[in-house]
């Protein structure tokens, strides 16, 4: 009878990954998924297939009572994961959180300070943060760099809580840029979220463009190329204002072929082309760089031309402007 249940189990975990693998892909079609997302993908599939064949092998081989123990332990772990995941975000009676202002900070003014921003308290912090230094970092958290106040409106945007509004959060932080907290690694916190006009509004108090991106070492305007238009203008945005339009990632490659590169025939990436095109008229990038084994975007561009005509794909009209300009810049 127990076999027979924990065959059950391990059967619910196997249908359970494959949905979630499914899942996955479905969520990335028409997309070129980022090396990031591809490794910690590969991860967790990697482990997913372990803790399944960790639970199913003893069992096949042999249904000794130390088997028994062993299978039942990793055909339960991902069952009783799941559980404490459910458990600690819908029932907060079995212990009382510490707030994110707590968590990041631990002297009793820069939490008040951190607290008026995490509730959107936008009355109390303008007194609040009256003379106080802006420049401070808080506690380490999770082994990361203690961050700043700006950084840490930023980073409310992605652990919003139930009195969290859009308009206040966005009032908060032009309070902070205002009152002269610290810009350039807000910069690379909010690209991927904020809006253009409060990009603009961190680069013009004197955020650095080159500088990092927020969980990559790479330069930020890597970070910026993404396939939707908020997310095109501001890597314009970022261009514009100094960022180095011929940096190399950490797979040395410059921006304009790591756009090229995501974009390829796909449908979803339609307004990257016109962040690639701005690069070759108005910011004047290198298209002759080759990577050691021979990588170029003129060669990305010649690649994606081919398979848009094996695939009948109809390009949009700034990739035939790339491609243009290219006929009249060999």
């Amino acid at each position: 009878m127990i076999i027979k249940i924990l065959w059950t189990i391990i059967g619910l975990n196997v249908t359970a990954f494959v949905i979630v693998f499914i899942y996955f892909l479905l969520s990335t079609d028409g997309r070129n998924v980022d090396t990031m997302e591809k490794g910690w993908m590969a991860v967790l599939a990697i482990v997913g297939i372990v803790i399944i064949l960790l639970a199913a092998i003893p069992l096949r081989v042999s249904q000794s009572q130390f088997s028994i123990i062993f299978s039942a332990f990793f055909a339960a772990l991902p069952l009783v994961l799941a559980l404490s995941f459910w458990i600690s975000n819908h029932m907060p009676s079995f212990g009382k959180k510490e707030t994110l202002a707590e968590v990041y900070y631990k002297d009793k003014i820069q939490r008040r300070i951190a607290s008026a921003i995490e509730t959107c308290d936008t009355v109390m912090l303008p007194i609040y943060i009256k003379g106080q230094n802006m420049n401070i970092q808080g506690n380490r958290v999770w082994d990361a760099d203690g961050i700043n106040y700006l950084q840490f409106a930023i980073r409310l945007r992605s652990h919003r809580n139930p009195v969290f509004t859009e308009s206040a959060n966005l009032a908060i932080i032009k309070m902070l840029i205002d009152a002269g907290s610290p810009t350039t690694r807000a910069l690379a916190e909010g690209i991927l979220d904020l809006p253009v006009e409060t990009i603009e509004a961190i680069l013009n108090a004197g955020a650095d463009p080159n500088t990092y991106g927020f969980v990559s070492p790479d330069p930020l305007l890597f970070a910026a190329i993404r396939s939707s238009k908020r997310e095109t203008d501001i890597a314009i945005l970022l261009a514009k204002r100094g960022a180095n339009v011929n940096a190399k990632n950490s797979e040395n490659i410059t921006p304009l072929m790591a756009a090229a590169n995501n974009a390829g025939t796909s449908k979803n990436w339609v307004e990257t082309w016109r962040f690639v095109l701005y690069l070759l008229k108005e910011a004047k990038a290198d298209y002759h760089y080759k990577r050691f084994d021979g990588a170029s975007f003129t060669s990305n561009i010649a690649a994606i031309k081919e398979k848009a005509a094996a695939e009948n794909v109809v390009m949009p009209d700034d990739f035939s402007g790339v491609d243009e300009w290219l006929k009249q810049h060999p």
